[in-house]
């Protein structure tokens, strides 16, 4: 079972997960407003539709950027790690910038043989993505 969550959270206020459930919260920062996606389970074509529309609330709510947290994710199907790469490109002709932060193996190897990674910049947290 996968779970995708919204969470909008001032760059301040956000710190790194310790494993804990996702609580959603709204607090927002003009000046540095950015969104967290967090996905857990399998991001494959059977959450495809749930997916696209949580980025496309993201992106279009007023965030400077969208860091997609990808550290509890298992599975990365070929054809989502396409749709991450169209969706950059969508992300950016808004004006919003589009980050991952995931280091698993399953997830970096797909992105990798996809050709995908270097569209990415790699960040170590959270954290780390919000506040670059």
């Amino acid at each position: 079972m996968s779970a995708i969550a919204v969470l909008e959270r001032r760059v301040e206020e956000m710190p790194d997960p310790g494993g804990g459930a996702a609580r959603p919260s709204h607090i927002r920062d003009r000046r540095r407003h950015c969104t967290i996606v967090r996905i857990e389970g399998e991001l494959d074509a059977s959450v495809a539709g749930v997916f696209h529309k949580a980025l496309g609330q993201a992106v279009t709510a007023s965030s400077h950027a969208v860091v997609l947290d990808l550290r509890w994710t298992r599975f990365l199907s070929i054809g989502m790690a396409r749709s991450l790469a169209t969706a950059k490109l969508a992300a950016a002709a808004t004006g919003v910038d589009l980050r991952i932060v995931g280091e698993r193996p399953e997830v970096e190897r797909v992105l990798e043989v996809t050709g995908r990674r270097p569209l990415f910049r790699r960040y170590s947290s959270v954290q780390a993505a919000l506040t670059a």
